[in-house]
């Protein structure tokens, strides 16, 4: 009985061994050009994975600084990687050579065994879906649809403040239940009405499967890709058991709500959303699924990041009063009520505030992964074909070339003219917008900006007219997450009301 396993033991140690020597070939195949400058890790292995589970973003700043140049490039087994740590390799490749740069580097653990290779965020932008995806999400999160979603923003930014007012030890927990109510009414129509609603827990375990899932080096399937025949009841093919696990939770983030619209729709008790003014009568099965990989991909993006940039922005308001009293005095200047979408555009050092955050503090301090289609050169460096190309925002947004004393929290940076205020010190005017960093690049740039900004805004503005954060401890340290999203680690904070009434 043992002799069927040991035959297919033997056969995939010898197609490993091959696939082994094949990439060793590969490697050292005779080129003019060299490879950007990086650690050279061991024979097969390249460099240990471990080195990236705590803040990457850091240890590809400090090679760049201890190897030299812009870019940087190392290899886990068989795959390049190629770190962008400065603006101008990020300008010139990703975007003035976006036209070969716009791919994703194949996850087999993530796109395969976890069935998400339709995602938009993990589709190729060769892809013709890519395109489709891109003019949806566009036409259904721009600045008309602020407007047309104004009450749901406006509806659920006032549950926050209710639930900060109430139950203020819980504001993650706030935080976290008002993001996901309001990309689920956007996308899908659905009213989130508890902060335990399954769609809330399933939104951040998606977040935290899609990191563990893309990690670089913890699946040998990513580059071994014929392990991925392996039977799920094999001895060692548990990454196989845990993908069809993930698989299943996944499939939540898009097949769930999306049938969930089709019923109310079907019993015409459904309430106008993304999701039901694209379904139509006698679509497709592929014109369907990609309404509902576009939806899921509200659910799945946004949800996260707002999450992240809300939680980063009260940390850093706790941490510098004087900013937040600046912030205060204009939102009161302003108006005498709490603010509504209608006056978002008004907040001009709100908005400088913001950017400061998303600099700060950004999001994704690594950009989701590009991948390179054709070899390219890039100052006398090779760029293979298929490498994976990594722009670390957090490199850019921390140099002090273009951000001088980077590490410091100052909105002044993006306040100019009659604007600027007595708090100006150091900074220099006409440092670039973060914004040109933060939300992706050419073709992969995100689409929701215009919903996502005034969003945060009014997110901002209610929290600050509403109520004084300080921090509950004298002693603070400030501390990041590292994931695909990021955020500054929670510390306590106290939430005093500024009015009496509410």
């Amino acid at each position: 009985m043992l002799r069927p396993r040991h035959s297919f033991t033997t056969t995939m140690f010898l197609l490993l061994l091959s696939l082994v020597l094949s990439s060793m070939l590969l490697w050292t195949r005779h080129s003019s050009f060299r490879l950007p400058p990086g650690p050279p890790g061991l024979p097969f292995f390249g460099i240990q994975s471990k080195d990236l589970k705590a803040e990457p973003w850091k240890t590809y700043a400090s090679w760049s600084v201890r190897f030299g140049g812009p870019i940087l490039s190392f290899r886990i087994y068989n795959r390049l990687t190629i770190v962008l740590n400065k603006h101008t390799a990020v300008h010139e490749l990703l975007e003035r050579r976006a036209a070969i740069y716009s791919g994703r580097p194949m996850s087999w653990m993530f796109n395969v065994i976890c069935g998400r290779g339709d995602a938009v965020f993990n589709i190729s932008g060769l892809h013709p879906r890519h395109k489709i995806y891109r003019r949806y999400l566009q036409g259904g999160l721009n600045t008309q649809a602020v407007k047309e979603y104004s009450s749901i923003l406006e509806d659920e930014v006032d549950i926050l403040v209710h639930g900060l007012r109430e139950t203020p030890g819980q504001f993650e927990q706030h935080v976290q239940r008002n993001a996901t109510a309001v990309i689920m009414k956007v996308a899908f129509g659905y009213s989130v009405s508890e902060d335990d609603d399954p769609f809330i827990s399933i939104a951040n375990q998606s977040s935290k499967i899609s990191g563990w899932a893309m990690a670089p080096g913890r699946w040998l399937v990513d580059y071994f890709p014929i392990l991925r025949f392996v039977p799920a009841w094999f001895p060692f093919a548990h990454f196989k058991r845990q993908g069809q696990e993930w698989r299943e939770i996944l499939n939540s983030i898009s097949d769930v709500p999306h049938e969930w619209v089709k019923a109310q729709i079907a019993s015409g008790t459904n309430i106008p959303s993304f999701t039901s003014r694209l379904l139509r009568p006698g679509m497709s099965e592929e014109e369907e699924d990609i309404v509902k990989w576009c939806a899921g991909a509200l659910y799945a993006g946004a949800a996260d990041t707002t999450v992240s940039a809300t939680i980063s922005f009260v940390m850093l308001m706790a941490l510098h009063p004087a900013v937040q009293d600046q912030a205060r005095r204009e939102i009161d200047s302003i108006v005498d009520r709490i603010p509504r979408v209608s006056d978002v555009d008004r907040f001009s050092y709100l908005a400088a505030v913001l950017k400061e955050v998303m600099r700060y503090a950004p999001v994704g301090n690594l950009a989701l992964p590009h991948q390179v289609t054709q070899e390219d050169l890039y100052l006398n460096y090779r760029i293979p074909a298929g490498s994976t190309v990594v722009p670390n925002i957090w490199a850019i947004l921390h140099d002090p070339e273009l951000y001088p004393d980077p590490f410091k929290f100052d909105p002044e940076r993006f306040v100019c003219g009659s604007e600027a205020s007595t708090l100006r010190s150091s900074a220099r005017p006409g440092q670039p917008d973060p914004n040109a960093y933060v939300w992706g690049f050419g073709r992969r740039r995100c689409p929701g900006i215009q919903f996502a900004e005034p969003a945060l805004l009014l997110t901002m503005a209610c929290i600050l007219h509403t109520f004084i954060i300080t921090p509950e401890s004298d002693t603070v340290a400030v501390e990041f997450t590292t994931g695909i999203t990021s955020h500054i680690k929670p510390f306590g904070v106290r939430f005093i009301p500024r009015h009496s009434e509410f």
